[in-house]
């Protein structure tokens, strides 16, 4: 039973929620919300996931390293105890594809391994290994994201059963209920009724506009009720889990795109891999008087590597790679705009670039993800 997926699974959590507050009247003296939280998510793996063997293993050598990193091998380079911790997703991404390594949620659990011991230092101290495990496993956003930060969700469970109150509830079940709505009602009109009828793999020009258009709506709704849902669910357990969507679009850059489409993905990609790969090339010496070439090289990196983690597909690959050039393209131009004082709109109303850029940008971000959508005919 994946989270979302099934019937059963919103009879179950529906239970879970309930007993919950239940365990706040009765013995919230004396038994943790985090323990409570720990033995859900545990209990949910154990018992309720498809491949609960391969999900607990995989915990277990995470939990193991990420151990070992922060407490014991605290002088290894952190490229190399990244690579340990990536070291399962990047043989899934290699087609190294064993058994135990068949899961869903493996990338997810893996971002959150990294980020706890990329701030290790910041981390060390507050480290708890019960509320790691709980943050690792946490069933809302076991499968998919959104991708939280280990300080956040410390907190929240820090807080304790004072988290669970008619607020976070009523603020939770407006997530759930729009999620639902997003997931299942306008996501899947737009497969049934829109893109299942569109011809697959045409390479006709209506077809393939058609198609752009029609996965681009598809996905937002589909991906954006997931995270609504997870979002609802974990606000109904004590848990305010990170927003992923925020009218994404309505922006009119490449920046703006990514504090809006996947925010939990954009964040993580600029303090986890944009940061060190800029740091990194700012102590190249022939580079440290091109801060624009740094930054670029950094951007399309970042981006690049984001395709690879999709998958070494070529359609995963290339679509990060179109990212990382509208984001270099556009920090070039905001360079140059400013260094030489440029008026590209001239004396244009305001509204009237804010809207061409946003078409613009929209159409740019929709080409991106239908090559990422897999459908390209010329890529096949």
């Amino acid at each position: 039973m994946l989270p979302f997926a099934t019937i059963e699974f919103y009879f179950l959590f529906a239970l879970v929620v309930a007993l919950l507050y239940l365990l706040k009247t009765i013995v919230g003296q004396r038994v943790t919300l985090g323990t409570a939280l720990l033995t859900v998510s545990v209990g949910f793996a154990a018992i309720y996931y498809p491949k609960p063997i391969q999900l607990l293993l995989f915990t277990a050598y995470q939990c193991l390293f990420c151990w070992l990193l922060l407490f014991k091998w605290q002088r290894l380079h952190k490229l190399l105890g990244s690579l340990l911790l990536a070291l399962p997703m990047v043989l899934v991404k290699f087609n190294v594809e064993t058994d135990i390594l068949s899961f869903a949620g493996l990338s997810y659990i893996t971002f959150r391994c990294l980020q706890v011991y990329l701030d290790g230092d910041l981390l060390r101290d507050r480290f708890a290994f019960g509320t790691f495990i709980t943050f690792l496993l946490f069933t809302p956003s076991l499968l998919v994201g959104p991708i939280d930060r280990y300080e956040r969700f410390k907190s929240d469970i820090d807080d304790g059963w004072g988290r669970l109150n008619k607020a976070s509830f009523v603020a939770g079940w407006e997530f759930f209920v729009l999620g639902l709505l997003h997931k299942f009602v306008l996501a899947e009109l737009a497969d049934r009724f829109w893109l299942s009828h569109i011809p697959a793999d045409s390479s006709a020009l209506v077809d393939m506009a058609n198609t752009m258009y029609a996965y681009t709506v598809y996905l937002y709704f589909d991906f954006a009720g997931y995270s609504l849902l997870a979002m609802g669910l974990g606000r109904m357990m004590g848990i305010a889990l990170p927003f992923n969507f925020d009218k994404p679009w309505l922006v009119s850059n490449p920046p703006e795109f990514w504090k809006r489409w996947h925010v939990s993905l954009g964040d993580w990609l600029r303090d986890y891999f944009f940061r060190p790969i800029y740091k990194s090339l700012s102590g190249v010496q022939r580079l440290r008087t091109w801060p624009l070439l740094r930054q670029n090289i950094a951007l399309f990196s970042t981006f690049l590597l984001m395709g690879f983690w999709n998958g070494l597909e070529p359609h995963y690959i290339l679509s990060g790679a179109l990212f990382g050039l509208y984001s270099v393209v556009y920090n070039s131009y905001q360079h140059q705009s400013r260094k030489h004082k440029w008026n590209l709109w001239g004396t244009m109303p305001e509204w009237t670039v804010k809207a061409i850029s946003i078409f613009i940008m929209v159409n740019l971000c929709c080409f991106a993800l239908y090559i990422f959508s897999g459908r390209f005919p010329y890529l096949h």
